[in-house]
């Protein structure tokens, strides 16, 4: 086995190289090394009956059939790898925990003359890092939290800012979620692994900047948590208060959650989850204006008996800045304007 070279997953990092994930199709889709490839040992079936034999007959039976399973499948997956690596110059495979799997594929390789690098603790290790340089990469930045009552377009501005290049993050796309009771609506979460990867990946991407833009979020975001290194950040960070017009913001709520594209029961489900901060004659307009296909009545009543009544006790007590416009347009560019001058600041 001395035809496998090691690498540790900070070097792997810091020199770019670019990681095969040979786990199965299901395991990848839960949760990966961003931008890594998924070149699988074995289908999820065929991972079970080597488990089952192994549970049944013991290690060397399992490592047996294992060899039985994957004897012909070898030339493919030396060859997907091969393919990979005309792209790529140093691939690193990896697996769950730097076993087996990975062991396998990157012998395969190197002994086809398919020179590879195999990940020393896989993924786990990679999970241990990434929370660790998290940290460190947090560590002198400054952090813009956006705050705003709901429907304030704190996500559109924030979009906004990346397409325009500023260093901003948007949190909610990375959750998959928009973080109120309806916003799973139409959007589907990752795992929390999957989510704290892809956030260490785009703070990475922002390693030299001197400070980046978030929306302000609570710790959690639909079933997902923010990891603890960036939610300290977050509420250390400079405070940006935005307001808009009631009547914008039930216009841009009712846009951005996709309001009257599906059936009435879809937004009654979460509604039954706030009944109980409602009082009945609210809560039996609400639900009678949905019935009614009434949704913009529907949001406005949301907004003023429910969510800026939330937002009340939820907000930090004092901003640093505060940002009133009349539009969502007249917003972005009080936040450009803002970002640019304190960007000048920042030196």
């Amino acid at each position: 086995m001395s035809t496998v070279k090691e690498i540790d997953i900070e070097q792997a990092v810091d020199r770019g190289f670019t990681f095969v994930d040979v786990r199965t199709p299901e395991e990848f889709e839960e949760f990966h090394i961003p931008r890594a490839y998924n070149v699988p040992l074995f289908t999820s079936e065929e991972k079970r009956i080597v488990s089952e034999v192994y549970r049944e007959k013991g290690e060397k039976e399992a490592r047996l059939k294992a060899v039985e399973i994957v004897s012909p499948k070898i030339p493919s997956i030396v060859s997907s790898i091969a393919e990979i690596k005309k792209r790529h110059e140093n691939i690193v495979i990896y697996c769950w925990r730097g076993g087996l799997r990975s062991l396998a594929v990157a012998t395969f390789c190197n002994l086809a003359g398919v020179f590879v690098f195999r990940l020393k603790g896989g993924y786990r290790a990679f999970r241990q890092f990434i929370l660790r340089d998290m940290e460190k990469v947090l560590e002198n930045k400054r952090l813009y939290v956006i705050y705003g009552p709901t429907g304030c377009a704190k996500t559109c501005v924030l979009r906004n800012l990346i397409r325009q290049g500023f260093p901003a993050i948007d949190l909610e796309g990375l959750a998959g979620h928009r973080g109120s009771v309806f916003g799973n609506i139409g959007l589907k979460q990752p795992s929390q692994k999957m989510f704290d990867a892809l956030l260490w990946a785009k703070l990475r991407k922002l390693k030299n900047e001197k400070f980046i833009i978030v929306e302000g979020e609570s710790k959690r975001i639909g079933r997902l948590f923010v990891p603890e290194p960036f939610w300290r950040k977050m509420e250390t960070g400079i405070k940006v208060m935005v307001k808009l017009p009631l009547s914008v913001r039930v216009e841009y709520s009712m846009k951005d959650y996709c309001v009257g594209k599906y059936p009435p029961e879809v937004y009654l489900k979460p509604l039954g989850k706030i009944k109980k901060y409602l009082s009945p004659e609210v809560y039996k307009k609400i639900e009678t204006a949905i019935l009614k296909g009434k949704y913009r009545e529907a949001v406005e009543l949301l907004m003023v008996y429910y969510y800026d009544k939330l937002y009340k006790r939820s907000m930090p007590e004092s901003c640093d800045i505060k940002v009133a416009a009349g539009s969502v347009k007249e917003l972005e560019d009080k936040v450009v304007n803002l970002l640019l001058y304190q960007g000048t600041l920042e030196g």
